[in-house]
């Protein structure tokens, strides 16, 4: 799957907001302050639900920014039978 981008994507965007327009989909934020460990409010910069293309996005803009912080807005644990950090490198 290729690179997605579109919606607002100069604006700064709580975590509802992301969860909303992006669901299930890799964030990257730029600009981004992290409230507590879960909220967070940031500009998207690059999104995708396919997670080695975001990924692959995500270092070619490494250099245009500064800092830039990743999130997934769906459900990480599908089956809790299965351990988190097998899922995690498991999935694309």
């Amino acid at each position: 799957m290729a690179f997605q981008s579109g919606g607002v994507m100069n604006e700064k965007m709580n975590w509802e907001g992301m969860v909303k327009n992006y669901p299930d989909e890799w964030v990257a934020l730029a600009d981004y302050e992290e409230k507590d460990a879960v909220e967070i409010i940031g500009t998207v910069i690059a999104h995708n639900p396919n997670k080695k293309a975001f990924h692959e996005k995500v270092r070619e803009l490494m250099p245009k920014y500064r800092d830039i912080a990743v999130r997934f807005t769906g459900q990480l644990i599908k089956n809790s039978e299965v351990p988190l950090l097998w899922q995690i490198t498991h999935t694309d």
